[in-house]
């Protein structure tokens, strides 16, 4: 099959350091239209936090920043403005919750970054980012964002094509999908995944997503599971 690799050096000036990502890039295929497909790990200790204090602050220029925006929200209309289609489609939050992230430790309460997807749907730039949660008082969670490039900078939004997509970018390893991604893995098991999916045109998220479902549907596999899904994910 030929694989397209692309480096991209993207400087991120993010609390307060400077620092480099290098992301790697194979085509995607019928998902909804052909689009490229970049994936990148965090390093360890990687953490969006409470780093904003305005909204007249914040930019979101690049994913991670809208993710320290989400965490830094102060009131509704930041959340809003966080978020794809404003108050229609934001969440609504009790004042309870803003005053908790107005007087919360930030160095005790943020997100772990884990790694991201970013391709085009319709167009627009898209990205999934997949992170756990550190609250004081509660247990560390697994989650992803589904977030778009639209009005000049990232917002969150529910994609419903991106639904399923977004639970597998949760749930699986960051070695497991970069080896399905950028089929560069010496794994075998994850090889045998990677020739699955794709066409010899490229890497076809339709098929991931069809052999993410077998793993549960109509039995479960759990010796699959157990060796692609991420210990630390529901």
């Amino acid at each position: 099959m030929k694989k397209n690799n692309l480096l991209v050096f993207i400087t991120v000036f993010w609390l307060s350091i400077g620092y480099t990502q290098e992301e790697d890039a194979n085509l995607i295929l019928s998902y909804p239209e052909e689009s490229e497909i970049t994936f990148f790990q965090y390093p360890g200790g990687t953490y969006a936090k409470a780093v904003y204090k305005s909204q007249a602050d914040i930019t979101n220029e690049y994913p991670e920043q809208l993710l320290e925006s989400i965490v830094s929200a102060t009131d509704q209309e930041w959340v809003n403005y966080n978020t794809l289609g404003g108050a229609e489609k934001a969440s609504e939050k009790k004042q309870s919750h803003f005053d908790k992230i107005i007087t919360m430790d930030k160095d005790k309460n943020y997100f772990e970054l884990a790694h991201k997807l970013t391709f085009d749907v319709g167009g627009i730039s898209t990205a999934i980012v997949k992170f756990f949660t550190h609250f004081e008082g509660t247990a560390v969670l697994s989650g992803a964002v589904v977030m778009q490039f639209v009005n000049d900078r990232w917002q969150k939004t529910s994609h419903p094509s991106l639904s399923t997509l977004s639970i597998i970018v949760m749930r699986m390893k960051s070695e497991v999908l970069e080896g399905i991604v950028l089929q560069n893995s010496n794994d075998p098991n994850i090889k045998a995944i990677a020739e699955r999916v794709s066409t010899e045109a490229g890497l076809d998220l339709s098929l991931l997503e069809e052999e993410f479902g077998s793993w549960y549907s109509p039995e479960i596999d759990e010796t699959k599971i157990e060796l692609y899904k991420d210990p630390r994910t529901w």
